[in-house]
């Protein structure tokens, strides 16, 4: 006899493949240690160079990496003066910020909010989307 649900289609029918942040594949990567200076920031987003040695911040200096997730936290981000796993090369799982991403568009981001998606602000150099996804879909970004 198989089990009921008693609680009434609450479980989803299918599991994401990923969420922010996680690296998605067992293939090679570089993740770095940076201490976030100067906002909360949530995994799965780009971040630049921070103005001290070793830090990295939105809005920094040009692309550091994407922020890797951390399931020992109790939150899906770093707060100021944490360190954060920044990914810096491999496959890593986003939340798409804008329409029409697919493997043929640019990786780019906004830097004011580490937003990641296409025809945003910033390029990604040699990034890739390796997923067709709309917007607020989840995406892996190949980085380089």
């Amino acid at each position: 006899m198989p089990i009921q649900d008693t609680i009434g289609a609450t479980y989803p029918t299918r599991l994401p493949a990923g969420y922010p942040g996680m690296i998605a594949d067992g293939s090679l990567h570089d993740s770095i240690s940076k201490v976030v200076e100067t906002a909360v920031v949530a995994f799965g987003l780009a971040v630049g160079r921070g103005t001290a040695d070793g830090s990295v911040k939105l809005s920094g200096t040009g692309f550091e990496g994407i922020t890797a997730d951390d399931k020992t936290r109790t939150v899906d981000s770093y707060a100021i003066g944490e360190q954060a796993a920044v990914i810096r090369k491999g496959i890593v799982w986003v939340t798409a910020s804008t329409a029409g991403v697919d493997p043929s568009k640019a990786v780019t981001f906004t830097a004011a909010t580490g937003v990641i998606g296409d025809a945003l602000l910033a390029t990604i150099t040699g990034a890739k989307f390796l997923d067709t996804v709309a917007i607020g879909g989840l995406v892996r970004v190949y980085l380089p």
